[in-house]
């Protein structure tokens, strides 16, 4: 196997972030309409979602109204007051966030998504990766972002560069900063990817609890949940969602058939002692063969509140610069 540019790799890992990100935008979009459906206020929400920042790698989350208003967000300012910000579709006013103003006019029955290359942001000139989705309980935009920073790490004997580097330079469109850059250590380069992959799935099973809670208190039944389940791996790159009581059965799944039965059946069942023990709240399991398919599959799975039970999220792996 031949040399990849580190532009290549830039481009994947930005692919890649934009494929996650998807996928936490979409169950971000589910848990507003729930929590709203159980009666819970934009402070309840906001506590939420801030509990999911302040313990996952997600940076951002901000959920408008039908008028482009974040009447929700995780960004505080000085004094710890959310940070007011209202959509603009005018690029000249917003060159950043305008890009999302669309979303305002999807359908909730769409699955439309705006996912944007890192760019510096207008309210603080602070370069951010920011993916959106259309709401779907009523038009609205529900945007998750991650802040890009540029510590260096090793990719090659004696060639230093960051893969978040990377993929803010490919985003600024000038990858032949790059070009010069290879690698054979594919080792490596799979290691970051893996790395990412697992810290990404982890906000997506951290949401999902929070969804399911949020479902739960408002009186959805496991057919309403099953359903948003399933419409968020369609929607996503995420391959299935299981929610299982801890030793007992798989209470919602987004598999119809074949559907695991019990927290047994659930892959890598075997390697969630810590969670049921309080040791580990999540759990990331490494990349293997799926017997079923012969994919690469990654899987992650955290523990609910109280330890109570399980949420696993798996995802096809696809192993890069192949």
């Amino acid at each position: 196997m031949g040399d990849i540019s580190l532009a290549d790799v830039a481009r994947a890992l930005d692919a890649m972030l934009d494929d996650q990100m998807t996928g936490q935008a979409r169950i971000g979009a589910h848990l507003v309409a729930a929590a709203e459906a159980a009666g819970r206020d934009a402070e309840r929400v906001i506590e939420t979602l801030t509990e999911v920042v302040s313990t996952t790698v997600l940076d951002e989350c901000w959920v408008t109204d039908e008028e482009g208003f974040a009447y929700i967000t995780t960004v505080r300012d000085a004094e710890g007051a959310p940070v007011p910000f209202r959509f603009s579709p005018d690029p000249a006013v917003q060159p950043q966030a305008s890009a999302f103003h669309s979303l305002l006019s999807s359908d909730p029955e769409s699955d439309d998504v705006v996912a944007q290359g890192a760019q510096v942001r207008e309210i603080d000139n602070e370069v951010f990766k920011y993916v959106g989705v259309a709401g779907v309980d009523r038009r609205r935009i529900v945007q998750v972002g991650n802040a890009l920073a540029f510590e260096e790490q090793a990719l090659q004997s004696g060639v230093y560069t960051s893969p978040v580097m990377t993929a803010v330079l490919a985003a600024f469109s000038e990858p032949e900063l790059l070009a010069s850059a290879r690698t054979s250590e594919y080792s490596e380069i799979r290691s970051v990817f893996e790395g990412l992959l697992g810290q990404q799935m982890i906000v997506q099973a951290t949401l999902l609890e929070c969804f399911v809670a949020g479902a739960e208190a408002a009186g959805w039944s496991t057919g309403e949940i099953d359903a948003r389940l399933r419409r968020i791996v369609r929607s996503s790159p995420i391959g299935e969602i299981h929610v299982a009581v801890a030793g007992g059965s798989v209470v919602y799944s987004s598999s119809t058939s074949p559907r695991p039965a019990a927290a047994a059946d659930l892959p890598h069942a075997d390697a969630h002692g810590p969670l049921g023990e309080g040791a580990n709240r999540v759990v990331e399991h490494p990349t293997t063969v799926r017997a079923a398919d012969g994919a690469n599959w990654k899987y992650v799975t955290a523990a609910g509140a109280g330890g109570l039970r399980y949420v696993q999220v798996g995802a096809c792996f696809a192993e890069p610069g192949r």
